[in-house]
């Protein structure tokens, strides 16, 4: 019997394609499952070696025996020191020196610090964190010129690892950086700040405040407060004394905390500028008594609406006041914004 053959080529054709076309679409579901196959395999094998390296650290970080990491990968290695930061940050004594013992005899510190140079982010600050807590004074450099990055979230990792390698030095090189940078976090750097004790910080904040910077003072009187104020208040109560620059005198009257300096912002209270007036009533109202009393009715008359908020505040957080007294000022206050801004300020209590 002779084979059919097809007289019209087109047809030839299109039954030649069909049949190519066939077999690249099986070509194509056979790699898709090779693919899957591979991406599972990959991810089990992932999983497995994520798994022995998180009893590493477990292992590391409690009293259990020390536990050889595994090979861990390129792409793994950042989930890797985030893990291990994770677990340091809350580590101290012997169990942080076991889990910085298990990076170093790894080489993992020596790929931390390659990473520095990452052009990924989340690299770049699992290294940097990692190496502060190691101490890795060898990347010093390179850690103070991230510090200088105008990307806020690098350069404070940075600033903060350099405090933690070695604090003292770090203090000198961020002495500029530390009131100017509004856009690292100030309540972070006071965690910092008291993590090193006044007998770390106070020369540095010494130093800040006579430079008296600009901007950024009331940043470094805010963290102060963490130095030894036989050291500090001298300064602040100076500039009480003897400056006419609002802004230092707003920064002087948030600092005080002492009794014995309320004179000075019963003084404030008359200031022509209402933003020290405003200051004062809030030193006021922290620090002082019953004796306060006159000066924030005073206040509370004053043409400036924060600066009557403040005294308000201030009246309801007196000590040894009752609440009866400050509603019967209230309905005795012979100026009508007075009284509304206490209530408003009683109402805010009540509510809070």
């Amino acid at each position: 019997m002779r084979p059919l053959l097809f007289a019209d080529p087109q047809t030839a054709f299109a039954l030649t394609a069909s049949a190519v076309a066939f077999a690249l679409g099986c070509a194509l579901l056979l790699a898709i499952a090779v693919l899957g196959a591979l991406r599972r395999w990959r991810a089990q094998r992932g999983a497995a070696i994520e798994r022995h390296w998180r009893m590493a650290l477990q292992a590391a970080a409690g009293e259990g025996a020390a536990i050889k990491l595994p090979a861990i990968g390129t792409r793994q290695l950042p989930l890797f020191l985030e893990a291990w930061n994770h677990l340091r940050e809350s580590a101290d004594g012997p169990a942080a020196a076991r889990l910085e013992g298990l990076l170093t005899r790894n080489g993992i510190d020596r790929r931390a610090r390659a990473m520095l140079r990452s052009t990924f982010l989340r690299q770049r600050l699992a290294a940097i964190t990692a190496l502060g807590y190691l101490r890795e004074r060898g990347s010093w450099e390179r850690l103070e010129a991230l510090s200088r990055l105008a990307d806020p979230v690098v350069s404070f990792a940075a600033a903060r690892a350099l405090l933690r390698i070695d604090a003292g030095h770090a203090l000198e090189v961020l002495l500029g950086a530390i009131p100017a940078r509004s856009d690292w976090p100030l309540a972070r750097l006071a965690t910092i700040f008291h993590e090193l004790g006044p007998g770390t910080v106070t020369s540095a904040l010494v130093t800040m405040l006579l430079r008296r910077p600009r901007p950024g003072l009331e940043r470094v009187i805010k963290l102060s407060r963490f130095g030894q104020p036989e050291k500090i208040s001298g300064i602040v109560r100076g500039w009480l004394g003897s400056s006419t620059d609002p802004d230092v005198l707003m920064a002087a009257l948030a600092y005080i905390e002492d009794p014995r300096d309320l004179p000075w912002a019963h003084g404030a209270a008359t200031h022509a500028q209402w933003r020290v007036r405003m200051a004062a009533a809030r030193a006021l109202g922290r620090v002082g008594g019953r004796d306060e009393l006159p000066a924030l009715l005073e206040l509370l008359r004053d043409s400036i609406w924060w600066v009557r908020y403040h005294a308000a505040q201030g009246l309801i957080r007196l000590k040894g006041l009752e609440p009866f007294e400050l509603e019967t000022l209230r309905e005795n206050a012979r100026d009508a914004f007075a009284a509304d801004m206490l209530g408003q300020a009683l109402a805010e209590r009540r509510w809070s």
